[in-house]
């Protein structure tokens, strides 16, 4: 564990150096830096409950810790294959690469951190490191806004550190929150603060506003990594209040909803809220990347109500949703970077007929927002099934609504750009664009193929999913070879892929003998001979579901509020800064006094 972390941290400095020299080469070392740590991760599988110390830092090797750091490592080094095309976009491409990997040492550190001393530097770490990333994006205001947002989860995540260790004598994490049970008022204290830490990262409403911003703002490159992987940071913290601290019995005072504590079920609750925000925000948007950010906060909702669930087959959905999104979405952000690099927008209306230059990109996005989706063949379809089942099972009746209202409006959101940027009749100025590079196309296929062999074999995840739950206490999943069992009965991912199969390749039959149709230009018969100067408003993905939006345009929203925040805290950034470091002479002076008062005051004492 340490030895990786060291040499990912190592490998930020290298990475550093390197690309002050030369940049190609620098991002070309992120690649490997990012292989060599998935290679050193996969082989720590068989060492839970190994411990390492590093001077005050303390690590343990846990099975939920291994697996949540495969997963960011798989988009971490997937997404590396982007960086060398993009140096020359970068304002700081040394700074970028060097952030890029110190951010991924973070995260594991985090992972396998054994006391909140070591999980709180990490995680401070992870987050520092892609706020300066954000930084290089398009908008400070949007850097901003990630700032107070990460500001307030990382407050809530000290009180609940230095609360939690004051309170039981140690900072080991089992330890700490076990013992929290003999003191319920500082345990509900401790469990909500630990968990607004989780919900600021997760993008959880009503702290969600920061994904559509920082995602449309960060370089193309980043966003697969912030929606794929960090954002999974909250979900860890997440599931260790939820694992670690008693909830049943610090809350045995509240009322309970269908065996959850109230305060268990608003959370669970706001993850519902997620799924609906998210997806009605998502279809409103016309910028690719913004889409993907709200589908984001919805597939948030997913996770935090399966983790917090707690039970047989909703647990399993959520962790394994965590992995199918963050290979989904990664792969969709990077698509759409592709299409950016070439195009050099990821407005939708101004794009269209993709397809045409970059059919392997189109597949991959094709096949990536099948899984977001959550219909089969694909991993999302398996993680949303088993979390609609575990709802539907235990009776959480609003929240199944929920989850189902969010697979079906996911149908609408993803396929607008699908739509909009990839089918359709490709602009004239968009004649001569090429594929992405091999080296893309590498990393992107990797990631296809992912998502249907998580669709297809998903009790591959699920063994190692049932080995979390046996070592927190938790009924395991069972599964009997391409069988997954439930309450209800069972489902094979693999006669589920065969059936499409079969499907698949008759419509494609179909489509090859029928006739075709005749294709047109762009601006013919429709515009009467008269100029069109503004032909994106022409542009059938202009207003795409604008009936269905008005019925919700009106209804209030948070941003105004983080806003008004963000702009106050940089006002007393400002405020401070010139306060103690002004160059006017009348400052000096009065600092001058301020410390002779000073001097005297002690000296009297």
């Amino acid at each position: 564990m340490i030895t990786v972390i060291a040499l990912l941290v190592a490998s930020a400095l290298i990475s550093y150096l390197l690309t002050k020299k030369w940049p190609t080469a620098g991002a070309f070392f992120t690649i490997l830096a990012s292989l060599g740590a998935l290679v050193g991760l996969y082989l720590l599988k068989d060492s839970t409950g190994t411990i390492e110390t590093f001077g005050y830092l303390n690590f343990k090797m846990t099975t939920i810790g291994w697996y949540f750091a495969m997963v960011l490592g798989t988009v971490y080094f997937t997404s590396a294959f982007f960086n060398p095309d993009w140096m020359d976009q970068m304002l700081y491409p040394s700074a970028y690469n060097a952030f890029y990997v110190l951010s991924f040492a973070g995260t594991i550190g985090l992972f396998f951190a054994q006391d909140l001393i070591t999980l709180f530097v990490c995680f401070e770490t992870a987050v520092w490191s892609s706020t300066f990333i954000v930084l290089q994006g398009k908008s400070r205001r949007a850097a901003w806004i990630y700032f107070v947002v990460s500001s307030i989860g990382s407050m809530a995540t000290l009180f609940a550190v230095i609360l939690a260790g004051q309170t039981t004598g140690t900072f080991d994490i089992a330890a700490a929150f076990g013992l929290l049970a003999s003191d319920p008022l500082v345990a509900g204290v401790v469990f909500f603060t630990f968990v607004i830490g989780g919900l600021t990262k997760i993008g959880i409403f009503p702290f969600h506003i920061w994904l559509p911003l920082a995602h449309g703002s960060a370089p193309h490159t980043f966003s697969p990594v912030l929606s794929g992987g960090l954002v999974k940071l909250g979900a860890y913290l997440v599931f260790l209040a939820a694992a670690y601290i008693p909830m049943n019995s610090i809350f045995s005072n509240w009322i309970f909803v269908l065996n959850k504590p109230l305060p268990v079920y608003i959370l669970m609750a706001l993850g519902a809220v997620s799924i609906v925000v998210g997806t009605l925000r998502a279809i409103q948007q016309d910028d690719a990347k913004k889409l993907l950010a709200y589908s984001s906060v919805a597939n948030g909702g997913y996770i935090l109500i399966g983790i917090l669930m707690m039970d047989q087959m909703a647990f399993a959905g959520g962790l394994m949703h965590l992995l199918n999104h963050a290979v989904a979405s990664a792969a969709a952000f990077l698509a759409i970077a592709v299409v950016a690099k070439r195009t050099g927008t990821t407005k939708m209306t101004e794009l269209g007929g993709m397809i045409h230059r970059m059919p392997v990109t189109y597949i991959v996005y094709l096949i990536a927002i099948i899984s977001m989706a959550g219909i089969p063949p694909m991993g999302g379809f398996v993680s949303k099934w088993m979390i609609f089942q575990g709802l539907s099972d235990k009776g959480f009746i609003f929240l199944a609504m929920a989850s189902a209202f969010g697979s079906i409006g996911s149908y609408l959101y993803v396929f607008r750009p699908l739509s909009a940027v990839f089918l359709g009749q490709l602009s004239p100025r968009h004649e001569e664009l090429k594929e992405a590079n091999p080296l893309m196309l590498i990393s992107m296929v990797i990631l296809t193929l992912m998502s249907l062999g998580l669709g297809v074999f998903p009790n591959m995840v699920l063994t190692t999913i049932a080995k979390i739950q046996t070592s927190i206490g938790l009924t395991p999943i069972m599964t009997d070879g391409f069988k997954t069992m439930t309450a209800n009965g069972s489902v094979n991912m693999f006669e589920v892929f065969v059936v499409f199969g079969y499907g698949f390749v008759l419509m494609l039959i179909l489509f090859l003998v029928l006739p075709k149709s005749r294709r047109v230009g762009l601006m013919d018969t429709y515009t009467s001979a008269e100029f069109i100067y503004t032909p994106e408003l022409l542009h059938y993905s202009s207003n795409f579901y604008a009936p269905f939006e008005r019925l919700y345009a009106k209804w209030p929203s948070v941003l105004p509020w983080f806003t008004r925040a963000s702009t106050k805290l940089k006002e007393l950034g400002e405020w401070t800064e010139s306060f103690f470091f002004s160059q006017s002479p009348t400052r000096g002076v009065m600092w001058l006094v301020v410390i002779a008062i000073l001097a005297m005051v002690g000296g009297s004492l």
